[in-house]
């Protein structure tokens, strides 16, 4: 893989603004937390709709397998229409979430609303995958590799400490902190709230700067997809890459089953403890963006995808280990390693040609459908075997990671 080209176009003034950008949307996403991240609390509805674990968790598969949309948009978008798709993507979420407010509203079966719930992690995946790619293929034309470690260390620091008020938010809904909004509506609400959050972030993507790229002819699809299957054979630090995103995924795939252990750990109905489990996910996260923005600028782009595969691996282990309350801590930790979902589309555009960026980028997030099997399998696994075998399918998975992105290549200048 070729690094990113040496004489880069991008003013100070652009690295700024769409730092800027980056930032706004981030914060709007992370304040729609509990209905964008699809899992711990479409496992907790699901859960009260009377559905099994491994039911609870089929919302977070099927939102893992709607990522292989961008590998065909990315084919056939042309470079002057990347923000375009970017912004269609996030408003087509603002009506996904419409669709599925109005199923909780309105007097239908709960088989019917468990079908809903499963069928937002699947468009909401195409939508917000979408997205992911073009919202880094976007900040990669607009900010060098600087500024983009800059953009990330203040969105992530700040983003998620939006999603902790949304989170709180949520659990003071859920526990009835309204009279009133008795269930559903109570997560009807949590969708409602989620409508405008995601209509801004369509608004305000729609302002990134972008350098001027020259279109090429559309390849056949078939040569494309072809081209990418090269690359992947040929280029070992992009094989290597995607290989662990795909372990890093399948030990991530256990936060909505974790999130169903507080029952057994605590005797608590998961529901009760979504907004907090939310909370210290999106607390822990907060935190941990800030520290891997200044590990980035430090030792380079490699070394937070090493800080958050160990993070997520830890995570089913402390659940595992630790008693009581504290158990929720693992949370925390799941979440301060999710910011891998950020460091490692960084990696894939900074060691990128602009040309090849959200080509390479949709490749990656093909390993989403190809882990998309592993929040049911935790599931599964579980209600064969007991939460135990969930957590050592995540830590092994982890390890598996960890053992590859040690090995790419340190990268820290443009």
């Amino acid at each position: 893989m070729d690094l990113a080209e040496a004489t880069n176009p991008v003013t100070a003034e652009m690295d700024r603004h769409n730092g800027r950008i980056f930032l706004y949307s981030q914060v709007l996403i992370f304040l729609a937390a509990p209905v964008i991240y699809v899992g711990v609390v479409q496992a907790a509805l699901c859960d009260k709709l009377g559905a099994s674990a491994t039911i609870a968790n089929l919302p977070a598969s099927t939102f893992l397998l709607g990522s292989v949309a961008p590998l065909f948009v990315s084919w056939w978008v042309p470079y002057r229409w990347e923000r375009a798709v970017l912004v269609t993507a996030s408003a087509f979420s603002s009506v996904l979430l419409t669709l599925v407010f109005g199923t909780l509203v309105l007097p239908v079966p709960d088989s019917f609303r468990i079908a809903a719930v499963v069928g937002q992690g699947l468009i909401l995946g195409l939508s917000s995958s979408t997205a992911l790619v073009f919202m880094y293929q976007c900040l990669g034309r607009g900010t060098s590799l600087e500024g983009r470690a800059r953009a990330m260390k203040s969105a992530l620091t700040l983003g998620p400490i939006a999603a902790v008020l949304g989170s709180l938010g949520a659990q003071f809904v859920l526990n009835r902190g309204i009279p009133a909004l008795t269930y559903p509506y109570d997560f009807a609400l949590l969708y409602f709230i989620g409508i405008p959050c995601t209509a801004c972030v369509a608004l305000v993507n729609s302002r990134y700067r972008l350098i001027p790229l020259q279109d090429k002819p559309r390849q056949p699809l078939w040569q494309f997809l072809g081209g990418i299957l090269r690359t992947l054979a040929a280029d070992r630090t992009l094989r290597s890459l995607w290989i662990a995103y795909l372990f890093w995924y399948c030990t991530l795939g256990s936060i909505s089953n974790l999130s169903l252990y507080t029952r057994e750990a605590l005797g608590r109905d998961p529901k009760d403890l979504s907004g907090v489990v939310m909370a210290l996910r999106f607390g822990f996260k907060s935190a941990a963006a800030f520290l891997l923005g200044a590990i980035a600028l430090r030792w380079g782009i490699r070394a937070p995808l090493i800080v958050t595969v160990l993070l997520v691996g830890f995570a089913p282990l402390w659940a595992w280990s630790i008693p009581g309350y504290a158990f929720l801590l693992a949370f925390g930790l799941m979440g301060a390693g999710e910011l891998g979902g950020a460091y490692f589309p960084n990696y894939v555009v900074s060691v990128s040609p602009s040309q090849s960026g959200a080509r390479n980028l949709a490749l990656l997030t093909l390993a989403s459908p190809f882990a998309s099997f592993a929040p049911v399998l935790h599931g599964r696994l579980t209600d064969a075997y007991g939460f135990p075998a969930s957590f050592l399918f995540g830590i092994a998975t982890a390890l598996v990671a960890l053992a590859l992105v040690s090995k790419l290549p340190i990268v820290k200048k443009s």
